[in-house]
């Protein structure tokens, strides 16, 4: 058990610092090209939520938009919901 742990610990490292890699590109692209790394990541998230949850949460139905997304991703009811209500903050929701 206790090797188990240790490999997936190292797995869990590996891909932390991939990630931090990614993250340290993507500032640098973004400097590049002269654009605002959080509203282009704005404009990700954006184009990543499905069309149904983004026209509920426009409504305001947020229990709707809860609905979709987990039908859509196929995620648990918290994970949906954070996204759902973290999407529509950054709409102002």
């Amino acid at each position: 058990m206790f090797g188990r742990s240790a490999h997936l610990e190292d797995q869990i490292a590996q891909l932390r610092a991939r990630i931090d890699q990614q993250d340290a590109l993507l500032r640098r692209l973004a400097d590049q090209i002269g654009t605002d790394l959080p509203a282009l990541q704005a404009a990700a998230r954006e184009d990543a939520m499905p069309a149904a949850v983004r026209e509920a949460v426009d409504r305001g139905q947020t229990i709707l938009a809860i609905k979709e997304y987990r039908a859509a991703t196929g995620t648990g009811l918290a994970e949906a919901k954070r996204a759902v209500e973290a999407y529509a903050a950054s709409r102002g929701r």
